[in-house]
């Protein structure tokens, strides 16, 4: 049974808040804690960027560090929460992966248990239409099979994309349901794998109700809105953020006061070995790709 639109909303609106609470979170801790520079980038990109001081190296790096975290704790966001706690799949978290038949390694590809009308589904989520390679296709390709092979893959493998449409999507989508237009006969078809991407696979999630992800984008409005109102002076800690990061790195770093930035001092105060065994410094693991 579809779940209704009214409640769609309520829900997203509610992860949406969380969400954007653990983002603000960030930048309200040390957030050099959860960076490396990587200094022979960041000369390399001085001229093309403008990073000829260290306010200019700040920004540059928080708002890359930021949008490789917004985009990887979103898509948490919709694994995580947003499809267990809205839609009622079932996620194959670290409970459930050590029953029976979840513990077995052809179900390492598979996210969530997502129940319709039509039967229980296998879902392996995917966030963009560039997020499998070569060989991450043919991975999935050989565990859908083997699903098959001992009867596991319920009503049917669904590999979802949540936003973008078919054909947005890469040639390796075609792989992993067995299919390969230059040598077929390495591979065996697999009728019971379905690729659905975008509009068809938020219907697809809620028992193909059409105006699904329009009931997602109205919870994510709602919830900013709601944010924004709770949270008045998110603009004044998101925009003090770089001059916070700055005097991080001076103190980190022994960058000068002056704000200039010597690339041979930086290399230097970032590679030269301190005599420390491994991971006596290390960086805290960040939500987005951390290194820059």
């Amino acid at each position: 049974m579809a779940i209704q639109i009214e409640s769609i909303i309520e829900g997203t609106a509610t992860e949406i808040e969380l969400f954007l609470a653990r983002r603000l979170r960030k930048l309200r801790t040390e957030i050099s804690g959860v960076l490396n520079i990587n200094p022979f980038l960041m000369c390399a990109l001085q001229d093309f960027h403008q990073i000829k001081n260290q306010d200019a190296l700040a920004n540059f790096m928080l708002n890359w560090h930021l949008g490789n975290g917004h985009a990887t704790g979103f898509g948490k966001m919709i694994d995580e929460k947003l499809l267990p706690n809205v839609f009622g799949t079932t996620r194959l978290d670290s409970t459930f992966r050590h029953l029976a038949p979840y513990n077995s390694e052809p179900f390492d590809d598979i996210d969530h248990l997502v129940h319709r009308s039509d039967g229980e589904y296998r879902l392996s989520l995917k966030a963009s239409s560039w997020t499998i390679q070569y060989g991450q296709a043919m991975g999935l390709y050989r565990n859908f099979h083997a699903l098959g092979e001992q009867r596991q893959q319920g009503a049917g493998i669904v590999v979802g994309v949540f936003y973008g449409h078919k054909g947005l999507l890469t040639d390796k989508y075609r792989i992993v349901r067995g299919e390969n237009v230059r040598r077929q006969e390495v591979l065996t078809p697999l009728d019971y794998v379905h690729v659905k991407a975008g509009a068809e696979f938020w219907s697809w999630l809620n028992d193909d109700h059409p105006e699904t992800q329009d009931a997602v984008m109205q919870g994510i409005l709602t919830g900013v809105k709601g944010f924004s109102r709770d949270n008045p002076t998110m603009a004044q800690i998101v925009g003090g953020a770089a001059s916070l990061l700055v005097r991080e790195l001076r103190a980190k770093y022994q960058l000068p006061e002056d704000g200039s930035i010597d690339w041979l001092f930086l290399l230097h105060s970032i590679n030269d070995d301190k005599d420390l065994p491994i991971g006596a410094e290390a960086v805290e693991e960040p939500s987005g790709n951390g290194d820059l």
